[in-house]
């Protein structure tokens, strides 16, 4: 009996021990995927606010840019498909005039000249027969000058008596047979031809040396003049309508390609295409500089006109729309350094601008042209 409660004081004193030296219990915190007792709620990935905070020096290091919503009654009402090809006084081709051997060079890849500038010259080779042919008729040449001369000598001695017809015709005759002996005397001393340029530009890609056999009609260089292109499209029936008399044209690079231009109608043919049915529109390129579009490249064509009754839409950059869950949206600068969403129904788009049919945005309203993605980011993991 004794040792029993000596075991039961040993005890209880082992167990203030412990109370004493255990730390207190923590609480326990739940996350996000597993069963902690209540009811476990997955993480959605989406941000809690419609708002993105960005400090002035963010800004500026991701370069972000705003631009003004507005209204207007032009905006986009077709894209067509075009090919750029080059316009009047854009290309020169230079042929081989006469089958010979290219004796000098003074054209590179890429470099600029001027309309009427050297560009090669070519030492004409003939064959058997052209050889034959050419020392033939400087015989006779000759033959008929010698015969145009001993005639005029005979009636100088003879001029008293000979009639004056007779005398100027023999002295024509000896003026044009000196002038075809001297022709055909230069061709044989001299068959070299230079060529030109046929339009200021820039010389294309090429293969020639020195001492290279180049036959009569083969292409030798390609001038472009870059700032001559023009922009070849094809319309058909049920898009003719969308063209409106008066409408504007801005021609832009297929996706990957950045850069647009504005262009000018030439002609809207009245002849249609016996094979697709369509109608071909011709417009001049406005390409100063020919930086950003070259011949044969592909492009969009957007036919830009004013909408019904001149009803003014609300538009905004292309580049301001973005997506949050397969959603249209812009951010609008509210303040100095927040970004508020806005969802939107965007209607007719172009390269530069597109309409707005539906959504929060006001006109005046500051929405961001630059740096969407960046903003788009933060908002995605904030």
């Amino acid at each position: 009996m004794k040792t029993t409660h000596k075991f039961l004081a040993a005890t209880a004193a082992l167990g203030l021990a412990f109370s004493v030296l255990l730390p207190p219990p923590a609480a326990l915190w739940a996350h996000g995927g597993e069963d902690h007792g209540d009811a476990a709620h997955a993480s959605t990935g989406v941000a809690l606010t419609d708002a993105v905070a960005l400090p002035k020096e963010s800004q500026f290091l991701f370069g972000v840019r705003t631009a003004l919503a507005s209204y207007s009654n032009t905006y986009n009402r077709l894209t067509l498909y075009g090919t750029v090809a080059p316009a009047a006084g854009g290309e020169g081709r230079v042929v081989v005039p006469q089958t010979g051997r290219i004796v000098s060079l003074a054209a590179s890849v890429g470099q600029s000249v001027r309309a009427g500038q050297a560009l090669a010259v070519i030492d004409q080779t003939l064959d058997a027969t052209q050889q034959i042919g050419l020392s033939t008729e400087r015989a006779n040449a000759q033959a008929e000058l010698r015969a145009a001369q001993q005639d005029y000598a005979r009636l100088q001695t003879i001029a008293d008596i000979a009639a004056r017809k007779d005398v100027v015709a023999a002295e024509l005759r000896l003026r044009q047979a000196r002038q075809n002996a001297a022709i055909l005397n230069g061709q044989a001393r001299t068959r070299r031809v230079t060529i030109t340029s046929p339009i200021s530009g820039t010389v294309d890609v090429f293969n020639l040396a020195v001492g290279q056999q180049v036959t009569q009609g083969d292409e030798l260089f390609r001038v472009l003049n870059p700032g001559k292109l023009r922009v070849e499209a094809q319309v058909f029936a049920q898009d003719l309508d969308k063209i409106p008399a008066g409408a504007q044209f801005r021609v832009e690079g297929l996706q990957g390609q950045t850069g647009s231009a504005p262009a000018r109608l030439v002609v809207f043919s009245n002849v249609v295409n016996p094979v697709n049915q369509a109608r071909q529109l011709v417009l001049e390129l406005d390409n100063a500089g020919g930086n950003l579009f070259r011949a044969g490249q592909a492009v969009n064509v957007q036919v830009l006109g004013r909408s019904d009754g001149g009803k003014k839409q609300l538009v905004v950059p292309t580049s301001a729309l973005t997506d949050l869950n397969g959603k249209p949206v812009v951010f609008v600068h509210s303040d100095p350094e927040t970004f508020n969403i806005r969802y939107v129904q965007p209607g007719p788009a172009n390269g530069e601008q597109t309409v707005l049919l539906a959504g929060d945005v006001n006109e005046n309203d500051r929405v961001v042209s630059v740096g969407t993605y960046q903003l788009k980011s933060i908002y995605l993991n904030q």
